[in-house]
């Protein structure tokens, strides 16, 4: 077992807490991944609105609670995952590794396109108060935490993950 990570190397004996602690990863990233799947369901509407006839763009008010709770979902897990030192599997499941890091490189898309629509190209035009530039950068950060976790995901599945 590697000391470092309370997890048992690939082929060693499972452990009852290597089991839970291996369970409490999937079900924190289980938590991040609804996270981010809500702004996917939620703003992508919204975005491509927004950038096919920007005339006819209107705010919609219930995007701050989904946003929030987006957030809240993706950094309580994501954090909670760091206190806890708990880590991915080390496993040798290189499809599975190549499409975590395929996802993580799209969620870092989405997320740098909406950086770039709102920050770059409307952010006059758009009349942004200053609570709603703060909750999309609380987004934009929970989207590059659960980039980095789905990073880490792929390298353990590929035998490359060594540190939490």
């Amino acid at each position: 077992m590697d000391p470092k990570t309370s997890i048992p190397e690939h082929g060693a004996a499972s452990t009852p807490e290597a089991r839970k602690r291996r369970r409490l990863y999937f079900l924190l990233l289980a938590v991040q991944t609804a996270g981010a799947v809500v702004p996917l369901i939620n703003a992508v509407p919204v975005y491509r609105q927004a950038v096919g006839d920007f005339s006819k763009h209107r705010p919609h008010p219930g995007i701050l609670w989904w946003a929030v709770a987006a957030v809240g979902m993706i950094q309580g897990a994501y954090w909670a995952r760091v206190r806890l030192r708990v880590g991915p599997p080390k496993c040798g499941h290189v499809v599975i590794g190549h499409v975590a890091a395929f996802v993580a490189r799209l969620s870092f898309i989405f997320a740098s396109s909406t950086f770039t629509f709102v920050f770059f190209v409307r952010f006059e035009d758009l009349g942004l108060p200053f609570d709603r530039i703060l909750m999309i950068l609380a987004m934009l950060f929970s989207m590059f935490c659960y980039t980095l976790e789905l990073e880490r995901f792929a390298r353990a599945l590929h035998g490359i993950e060594r540190t939490q």
